[in-house]
């Protein structure tokens, strides 16, 4: 039992002078602050703050090393709030610019405001087929197509036809609610509006191809289709939409994150 004691005693001395001999916590954190540096040369920011952020808590004894690994942290959230501050200051000026171009309307019971380019207002365009563009203050994008003839054509969806492209949005029934039809005798009006994500990419494509021909193809019942080409005023307004659509995504994240990020940033 003696010698047995003198063994374990003989270990454990052995293991205290291998654990002594290991790198301290202020090696270890230099590391870790060397593979953080690393990790942002790759431009993997998020890795690189958690490796930084869990040095205080893992290396307590690393005072120096915390502080530096704080003053990098500083930095790189100093970098994104200049950042976030110029995408708001950037987003402000393109609104202010863009929102002329739209009406603003909000009824009783809707909680944003509601953007529809001038020239496609109801009392301007009531009595013509277009395709139409909205948003609203959040930068949600709506399609609509509106048709205007003297018999019914009872569409259910739209396509666009450019010169290396073609997109089309889903089918609206005609019981739906998005598919609405008004009779002015003696003169039939229907407007049907799409939401989604085969919405957005028709929105998109006008905008992004508004200076070229683009034709619109109304799909009506059975073979049944009305045609007709994009007015230059309309492709126009596609553009302003999805440019300001834009905009007002780009400040709401900017006003989210800039708070955020400026607690982080620590004295």
């Amino acid at each position: 039992m003696k010698n047995k004691s003198s063994v374990y005693a003989g270990i454990a001395f052995i293991l205290i002078i291998v654990l002594a001999c290991g790198p301290s916590q202020p090696e270890l954190a230099t590391k870790k602050i060397k593979v953080s540096e690393e990790l942002l040369a790759k431009g993997d920011t998020l890795n690189a703050l958690i490796n930084l952020d869990s040095i205080a808590k893992r290396y307590p004894e690393a005072i120096t090393e915390h502080h530096k690994a704080v003053e990098i942290c500083n930095r790189i959230y100093s970098s994104q709030l200049a950042k976030q501050r110029e995408n708001l200051a950037a987003a402000n000026s393109a609104i202010t610019t863009l929102i002329k171009e739209f009406k603003p309307e909000k009824g009783e019971f809707e909680k944003y405001t509601n953007y529809i380019p001038n020239r496609q207002i109801f009392d301007r365009s009531w009595a013509r087929s277009f395709v139409q563009v909205t948003l609203n203050e959040k930068g949600d994008l709506t399609l609509a197509s509106n048709y205007f003839g003297e018999s019914w054509l009872d569409h259910t969806s739209l396509r666009i036809v450019g010169e290396r492209f073609e997109v089309k949005t889903d089918s609206v029934s005609l019981d739906n609610s998005n598919n609405h039809h008004s009779d002015f005798i003696p003169s039939k009006w229907e407007k049907v509006t799409y939401r989604g994500s085969k919405a957005d990419e028709v929105i998109a494509a006008i905008a992004l191809n508004w200076d070229k021909k683009l034709k619109a193809v109304f799909k009506g019942k059975g073979k049944t289709t009305y045609i007709m080409w994009l007015e230059d005023y309309d492709k126009q307004a596609f553009k302003s939409a999805y440019e300001l659509s834009k905009a007002f995504k780009i400040k709401s994240e900017a006003e989210k994150k800039i708070p955020i990020l400026e607690k982080k940033i620590r004295s």
